[in-house]
């Protein structure tokens, strides 16, 4: 209860959760906080770290070539100034819904309501292509294998993790993330001792792959453009940090030492990468239909090296899978406690564990998976686009409620706990840039479908809100919340 000072008495005043007849989840009180520095370094990461930039990023390389490394670069700069928005509000209320929670808090009931159901949404689309994408790895070793059977067997796997408990969870992922950052790590060493003339038996081919074959930008201004939306893609998942700073010890102190790792090491990781795959070889030769990397490394004459190296970009598919089946459904439990979707999937066990979420999520996620079976080559590029797409609108939504946040005067005090430099300029510049790749996804075809998709959910979701508010606790005075 909170107190009032009337005519020199004090009065105590409702509690938000007296005002709503809701729950809350601030601070994690449904359960322990059970992540450290460490795990949560290793939630971000594994969750970006995946099919976006291990199987996905020939596509950006054949439409931007060499300077591919730049765009990468500046997916990084946005990322990072999405991130820092998210540990500005994560510090100050640690919310289990994260920017879902937020925007319903400082921009309404239907951004909080839409912002939900999209990341959800673009969760499951993203885990959809690292179902394939893993699927088609694991052909390597059993060609005859249909990608469905596969795909079941890795969507069963990645559900049965997520049924344990966070602790457990986190430290799977912890192993994974760093077996998939280190491999980047290793090939980028691997890759700077070729071009440096270091590696025996194999010459330095110098800087003739970035200017010999149409210059560092050989598609012009076009390219670049129409690769962001992609370069993004691989960038997305590491929104999963926003959910899990509700899981986090001590978010004061964990979250600011967390957020310039993250956003350092990821765009050294992809943008070395993207240097030494264009720099080792022609752009015009990077595989688009399979893995770019394995190429590359067989060409370094490494014994084995092919199935060692498709062995480890499995296990970082899997990683990434991993990480967003953490977030998924704890936004289907965050949407519940807000009466924004069934009440059952608010229903965690006594470990904290969104059973229901998880199971309903894994539902969805094999439906979606399923049209691998219907369209196996055209599948991945759609549904990667339309993830991106549903993911960048959260973004954009994430800025705007930043926005609110920032300048709401009872968040002052609240907000100086961490606290960036440059506001608002920062957060209206990732607004603005944000805008720019969702536009550039028109110069695609297969992107193009991808923004369509988006579109018309977020257009079916604003809708859906005010449709059920008619026939559902939505529509509830009692739950009309003040603003805090």
């Amino acid at each position: 209860m909170a107190e009032l000072k009337a005519g020199g008495q004090k009065m105590k005043t409702p509690s938000w959760q007296a005002m709503t007849g809701r729950k809350t989840l601030h601070g994690r009180r449904d359960g322990k906080k059970q992540l450290g520095l460490l795990e949560l370094i290793m939630m971000g990461l594994g969750g970006a770290i995946g099919s976006g930039i291990f199987v996905a990023s020939g596509i950006p390389i054949h439409l931007a070539g060499p300077g591919v490394a730049l765009v990468f670069l500046a997916g990084g700069l946005i990322t990072a100034l999405v991130t820092m928005m998210l540990a500005e509000m994560g510090v100050a209320d640690p919310e289990r819904g994260s920017f879902s929670a937020y925007a319903d808090k400082y921009l309404g009931r239907p951004a909080g309501f839409v912002s939900g159901w999209m990341y959800w949404t673009s969760g499951i689309l993203t885990m959809a292509t690292e179902m394939v994408a893993a699927a088609l790895l694991a052909r390597f070793w059993l060609p005859h294998w249909p990608v469905w059977l596969f795909s079941l067997i890795f969507a069963t796997l990645v559900t049965g993790l997520n049924l344990l408990d966070v602790r457990s969870l986190s430290r799977v992922e912890e192993w994974l993330a760093f077996v998939k950052a280190g491999m980047l790590a290793l090939f980028i060493i691997a890759g700077a001792a070729v071009l440096l003339g270091f590696w025996p038996g194999h010459p330095s081919p110098g800087l003739s792959n970035y200017f010999g074959h149409g210059g560092f930008f050989p598609t012009g201004p076009h390219g670049p453009l129409a690769s962001l939306l992609l370069v993004m893609f691989a960038y997305a998942g590491v929104q999963v940090i926003g959910l899990a700073m509700a899981d986090t010890n001590n978010p004061e102190q964990t979250v600011p030492r967390s957020i310039p790792v993250i956003n350092t090491v990821l765009p050294v990781l992809y943008v070395g990468a993207m240097l030494v795959l264009t720099g080792l070889t022609d752009w015009s030769a990077v595989k688009t239909d399979g893995i770019p990397f394995i190429p590359v490394i067989q060409s370094l004459g490494i014994p084995g090296a092919a199935g060692l190296i498709n062995a480890v970009i499995l296990s970082a598919v899997i990683s990434a899978m991993n990480s967003n089946m953490y977030g998924v459904p704890r936004m289907l439990n965050s949407l519940s406690q807000r009466r924004d979707a069934p009440a059952f999937l608010g229903r965690p066990d006594r470990r904290g564990v969104p059973v229901y979420a998880v199971l309903v999520s894994a539902v969805f996620l094999l439906l979606i998976a399923g049209l691998a079976y219907l369209l196996p080559e055209q599948i991945f590029v759609y549904v990667a686009s339309a993830g991106g797409v549903t993911s960048l609108f959260n973004w954009v939504i994430t800025g705007f409620t930043h926005l609110r946040f920032r300048s709401h005067p009872q968040r002052q005090k609240d907000a100086r706990r961490l606290r960036y430099a440059g506001f608002p300029y920062t957060t209206w510049t990732a607004i603005v840039l944000l805008l720019v790749v969702l536009g550039t996804a028109a110069l695609s075809r297969g992107q193009l479908a991808g923004l369509i998709s988006g579109l018309v959910l977020l257009v079916l979701y604003v809708a859906a809100f005010y449709l059920l508010r008619h026939f559902s606790p939505l529509n509830d005075p009692h739950a009309v919340r003040r603003r805090d």
